[in-house]
């Protein structure tokens, strides 16, 4: 036997009526969240602290309630503003790194640290003599002290093993 009563749920809801429970969503926290974010220039998951859910709680908000989706959408973008005005009027290095660091994770798209590498060459590896690539291979490899004995072995490009 069970040490609880055991209790059964209804196979069918009658209007208005709902079981689990009850959400803590507000409707109030459409205004809540984009006034933080903007004027404040708080994440996500410091609103989720600020109101006492966590940021798992405000994450299904989004999914589960539209009002609150839109509200989040439109202060994600004031959150940025306010982070760039701050960084525009930062004077220490520490504020200025830590304004770009928080804009870096707000806005990834606009304000990551952009890196492109363009290779070029007009060798092809099989135009190379064994000794040519013999010599590269020297070079490299006296960078960290290995070198691999073997011997090269150019395959029949008709040959599929």
């Amino acid at each position: 036997m069970a040490p609880f009563k055991q209790t059964t749920i209804p196979a069918r809801y009658t209007s208005g009526q709902t079981f689990g429970r009850p959400t803590s969503y507000k409707p109030e926290y459409c205004d809540m969240v984009i006034e933080a974010m903007k004027m404040e220039g708080i994440s996500l998951t410091a609103f989720a602290g600020m109101i006492g859910v966590s940021k798992d709680t405000v994450y299904r908000w989004i999914r589960e309630h539209a009002d609150f989706s839109d509200a989040v959408a439109r202060a994600r973008p004031a959150r940025v503003l306010w982070l760039e005005r701050k960084l525009l009027r930062s004077r220490k290095g520490a504020e200025t790194s830590a304004a770009m660091f928080a804009l870096k994770n707000a806005e990834p798209d606009e304000w990551r640290d952009v890196r492109s590498v363009d290779h070029q060459h007009n060798v092809k590896v099989e135009q190379l003599t064994d000794a040519q690539l013999y010599a590269i291979a020297a070079t490299k490899a006296r960078g960290n002290g290995t070198v691999i004995e073997g011997e090269a072995v150019r395959l029949d490009e008709s040959d599929p093993g």
